[in-house]
């Protein structure tokens, strides 16, 4: 789909995405690659996962079309993910092309900062939200442990470098029990000198491999900081998967998400693609329909709003409900799923 054909559906008016609950849906995120070059122990086994052949993942031309139609269904805020957008070729060119989306108020992008510093520029001209950084260790050796690659320092340099423009900066970590959870006041203090998000997340089932049971929780850690930071205070924020507080005297923030824990459901405004086209409503459920499926047998941009529209009717209340339908569905063992399958 070109410019013009996404300017000449500007004044569409297809009703927005509400789901069963009056969820009120207005964020995509949308897997570029399944591909990564890290190995993150909680993403993916050694050996890495099954990629998708070329042609069984959409190409650019298809998720600008589909990002379109869900411009039209009230999406406003799309967030790129992967595995590592990065890695996939052409990627800038296709941000600044949907950058000229009238209807997209913000470009938001996951990634663990292995190119960040060359992309820096482009984030500085775009309409970005917010660049979330997945950085799980502050130790050099525990981030190869971690990532099985040894890139600390070009990572943490990639961060000081974009710490230091007014670019919206998250920083997350994933806490795994007995291996970086030592490192979750370390962490913290980054919010007190920078104006960044800093987020610990509950380790999720999708790690394409084995899965320990032992997470550690957000009430666990949410209990560490309250006893290095007692001065700590929760803000409500609507429709954000994290848990917010402010620590006197710190310019950033501390976000908590309960990713396995599935607390935030109740206010949840996310969709889903994945690279193969796959559309989920829910990050645990098995899957909608298959957008790109439809796109490639020639449907009508109306019959896959309406079915886009027709999956959202259907949405399940919460990720344990996703979870409980997808096993009724198939044999389906979520950990043997990677997050760079899904969209991280």
């Amino acid at each position: 789909m070109n410019f013009l054909h996404a300017t000449q559906r500007k004044n569409s008016t297809d009703s927005h995405l509400i789901d069963p609950q009056g969820r009120y849906l207005n964020y995509l995120r949308l897997a570029v690659t399944d591909r990564c070059n890290f190995r993150c122990t909680y993403c993916m086994p050694k050996e890495g996962i099954d990629l998708k052949a070329r042609e069984d993942i959409l190409n650019f031309q298809e998720m600008e079309h589909l990002l379109g139609l869900f411009l039209d269904l009230g999406i406003t805020k799309v967030r790129i993910t992967g595995g590592e957008p990065f890695v996939r070729k052409g990627l800038a060119d296709f941000l600044t092309r949907i950058n000229q989306y009238e209807k997209l108020e913000t470009i938001n992008l996951t990634t663990n900062a292995y190119f960040l510093e060359d992309t820096i520029p482009l984030f500085q001209i775009i309409k970005s939200g917010s660049i979330n950084i997945s950085l799980d260790s502050l130790k050099q050796e525990v981030f190869y442990k971690i990532t099985r690659r040894d890139d600390f320092e070009r990572v943490w340099n990639s961060i000081e470098k974009i710490l230091l423009t007014d670019l919206n900066v998250k920083l997350n970590m994933v806490v795994l029990k007995g291996v970086n959870d030592n490192e979750i006041v370390d962490f913290a203090m980054l919010a007190k000198k920078n104006k960044i998000e800093v987020r610990f997340i509950e380790q999720m089932p999708f790690n394409g491999g084995l899965f320990s049971n032992e997470i550690h929780t957000a009430e666990e850690i949410i209990s560490t900081l309250q006893n290095s930071f007692p001065e700590m205070i929760e803000h409500l924020k609507m429709s954000s998967t994290a848990r917010i507080f402010d620590i006197p005297g710190f310019k950033g923030k501390i976000g908590i998400i309960a990713g396995h824990s599935r607390t935030f459901c109740s206010t949840c405004s996310r969709l889903r693609i994945t690279p193969d086209g796959t559309f989920k409503t829910c990050l645990y459920d098995y899957g909608a329909i298959n957008l790109k499926d439809m796109l490639r047998s020639g449907k009508s941009d109306q019959e896959i709003k309406t079915a886009i529209r027709y999956a959202v009717t259907k949405r399940a209340k919460d990720g344990f409900e996703s979870e409980q339908r997808t096993q009724q569905i198939v044999h389906f063992s979520k950990n043997h799923l990677s997050m760079a399958q899904i969209g991280g």
